[in-house]
C-alpha cells in the first residue's frame, strides 16, 4: 500500500514518502523491563554510544541509560524529591566550552486535558550513562514555563543551537499546532531562568506530534507522530520558521506499539523507541 504523508491532512500530497516496510533496518531490545512506556530519548554526548530514556506518566522520577548497539542497560539515575507529573521528552544542550559538561533537559510537559497553569523543564549536568546513582536536590534546576495563550499538551521538544533556545511543539488531534520557543538562559547574566513565558514561533500543520529532535550535524529537525517520522531539512532556510514551513520528507514508521520518542545520533542516524517491555530501539533507513 502506498504511504500516506501527514501533509495530506491538509490536502497536499508529498512525493517524498518511504514505505514502512523499507524504513527500519536495525533493531534491538532495551534490556530493562522497567522501561515499559518509553516516552523520551536522546543520545548521550558524554558517551555517544549510549542513549537516555524515561517512562511516560505514572513512573517515579528517573532516567534509564542503554548501549544503543546492544540494548544492554548501562545505568539508571534517580531524582529523589522530584515529582514526575508527565515526563514526555528529552533534549541535550551541548557544552558551552570544551571542558564544560553537556546538560540534559527533561520536559515535564504532558497535559492531555490542557489544565496545567505551567509546565516544568528539569535541567541537569549530564551524568555518566554507564553508572547508576541518585542526584542531589541542588543538582536539579527547574524552569517553570507558561504559554502566552493558555495551556497546551506537548510531547515534542528539541534544543535549537543557533538561538540557544528550547523548542516546544504542541500536540493536537488536528493539524495546525503551535511551535513555541523558551529562552532558558538570561541574556544579561547567562544563568538559567527560573520562570519563563514561552513565545510563539509559528503554527505547524502536524497532527499528534509525539517526539522531536534536531540533528546537531546538519540542523535538520525530525518530528515523530504515531505513524511517521518527518524531516524538516535545514538546507538554506535562514530561520527556523522558514524551515518548519516546508513540506517535509515523511518516512512511514515500522509497526510498533506506540512510538513516542525519536533521537538523532552523532552520525545523523535517526532512531525511535516505542512503548512496551522490552522496549524496541529501531534505527530508520533515511533516504
Amino acid at each position: 500500500m502506498a504511504a500516506v504523508c501527514a501533509w495530506m491532512l491538509l490536502g497536499i500530497a508529498s512525493p517524498s514518502c518511504v514505505a514502512a516496510e523499507e524504513a527500519s533496518f536495525a533493531a534491538v531490545e532495551l534490556a530493562d523491563e522497567e522501561l515499559n512506556e518509553s516516552s523520551g530519548m536522546v543520545f548521550s554526548l558524554r558517551d555517544p554510544t549510549c542513549i537516555w530514556s524515561h517512562n511516560d506518566s505514572g513512573d517515579r522520577a528517573r532516567l534509564f541509560a542503554f548501549d544503543a548497539k546492544t540494548g544492554q542497560a548501562t545505568g539508571q539515575w534517580q531524582f529523589p524529591g522530584v515529582t514526575a507529573v508527565d515526563w514526555e521528552d528529552l533534549a541535550i544542550l551541548p557544552p558551552i566550552q570544551s571542558d564544560a559538561p553537556a546538560r540534559l533537559v527533561i520536559a515535564d510537559c504532558g497535559d492531555n486535558q490542557a489544565k496545567r497553569d505551567h509546565i516544568e523543564l528539569l535541567v541537569v549536568e549530564e551524568m555518566d550513562p554507564r553508572q547508576s546513582g541518585e542526584l542531589e536536590p541542588e543538582q536539579v534546576r527547574m524552569v517553570r514555563v507558561s504559554y502566552p495563550d493558555g495551556a497546551h499538551d506537548c510531547e515534542a521538544i528539541w534544543f535549537d543551537e543557533p538561538s540557544q533556545e528550547l523548542m516546544l511543539l504542541c500536540k493536537r488531534f488536528v493539524p495546525w499546532v503551535g511551535l513555541y520557543r523558551v529562552a532558558l538562559f538570561n541574556e544579561a547574566t547567562g544563568k538559567l531562568e527560573q520562570q519563563v513565558t514561552a513565545r510563539l514561533v509559528t503554527q505547524v500543520p502536524i497532527a499528534l506530534a509525539t517526539a522531536a529532535d534536531r540533528d546537531l550535524q546538519t540542523g535538520d529537525v525530525w518530528v515523530a507522530t504515531y505513524w511517521q517520522a518527518m524531516k524538516f531539512s535545514k538546507a538554506d532556510h535562514a530561520t527556523l520558521k522558514d524551515q518548519m514551513a516546508q513540506t517535509p520528507i515523511a518516512i512511514d514508521l515500522p509497526s510498533l506499539r506506540q512510538v513516542e520518542a525519536i533521537s538523532v545520533d552523532s552520525q545523523s542516524g535517526v532512531w525511535v523507541t516505542s512503548e512496551g517491555a522490552p522496549a524496541p530501539l529501531v534505527q530508520l533507513k533515511v533516504p
